[in-house]
């Protein structure tokens, strides 16, 4: 038994459809054993992942682990998810049709962890979040964990927006929404999705993460660098050292653009007003979230477009 492939052990495991914490600790041990999870292990995985969408918390986490670390650390500069990497992701989890719950919290997890993911990542992994709550056996629902798998989408620091809520996430939220209107969601959903809508309208600026060319390029120069740390300060302090720190009028000039970049973001644009409006009261009425939605923008305070101020007016 011990001398068999890591594969044909995997094989055998998740015969009634779920992992064990127990299961979990074996895998680990094993996959990991090298340092590095290896293209038949993670084949291996996913087929587990097909024949045990069940199991304890620990076999979510691992399995999301051990795939990120294949795809952000399989070349450098780590971190990155090359499109290249994402089609070949994709492939694998659509390939019975649409991904299940173990590859969506997968995605969500390199959304999480990454740099910088494909622009289309984020719209893909949003469609598999609302087939996967629209298509439920007993009809859509957004339960608790579908709440906190959306909120951690929504605010990856890898993904589409970075931690701010872009539109085509804002476009997702009102679709599960509408979708979901009759049913009894967890309370959770409330706020997640009058959070998520604020955000949107009212984001801050966030960080955004240098492309991967500039990180190889960053990364293959620290490496050169370090072959000969003294010349390299020997040049820099022949070069003077004001030419490796800010002077204080640079930092001033960017600390005043980033305090307006923020106040523009804080304000509701007419454009913004005007997609709400669209969007909110859709079907000719205002449900339980629409109303909360337009309550915390009362409460905000902040000077609103016309537009903005007549839906509020109607809905009161």
């Amino acid at each position: 038994m011990t001398d068999q492939p890591l594969q044909t052990r995997i094989a055998a495991i998740g015969a009634d459809g779920f992992v064990s914490a127990d299961e979990v600790l074996f895998l680990r041990r094993k996959v990991f054993a090298n340092g590095v999870v290896e293209p038949a292990e993670l084949d291996a995985l996913f087929d587990l992942g097909d024949r045990a969408q069940d199991g304890d918390a620990e076999w979510f986490q691992f399995f999301a682990e051990a795939a990120a670390d294949f795809y952000l650390r399989e070349e450098e500069p780590h971190g990155y998810l090359t499109p290249e990497e994402f089609q070949s992701l994709k492939a694998r989890v659509i390939r019975n049709g649409h991904a299940n719950a173990l590859e969506i919290a997968l995605m969500v997890k390199l959304m999480e962890t990454a740099d910088q993911t494909p622009p289309d990542m984020a719209e893909f992994v949003g469609a598999q979040i609302k087939a996967m709550i629209l298509d439920k056996q007993d009809g859509p629902i957004v339960s608790k964990q579908d709440a906190v798998m959306i909120r951690r989408y929504l605010f990856a620091a890898g993904g589409d927006g970075n931690v701010a809520v872009t539109r085509r996430e804002a476009e997702l939220l009102f679709d599960i929404n509408d979708a979901t209107d009759n049913a009894r969601n967890n309370t959770a959903w409330t706020e997640l999705f009058v959070q998520g809508v604020v955000n949107h309208l009212m984001a801050h600026l966030g960080y955004t993460a240098p492309s991967r060319e500039e990180a190889f390029r960053r990364n293959a120069w620290a490496k050169d660098q370090s072959v000969n740390v003294g010349g390299f300060f020997k040049k820099m302090i022949a070069g003077g050292l004001s030419g490796f720190k800010p002077t204080e009028s640079v930092t001033a000039a960017h600390n005043e653009q980033r305090e307006a970049d923020i106040a523009m973001a804080e304000k509701v644009t007419k454009a913004e007003a005007d997609w709400l409006a669209s969007r909110i009261g859709k079907d000719g009425g205002f449900d339980v979230n629409e109303r909360r939605l337009i309550e915390r923008l009362r409460e905000l305070e902040k000077e609103l477009p016309e537009g903005l101020k007549a839906l509020i007016d109607r809905a009161a």
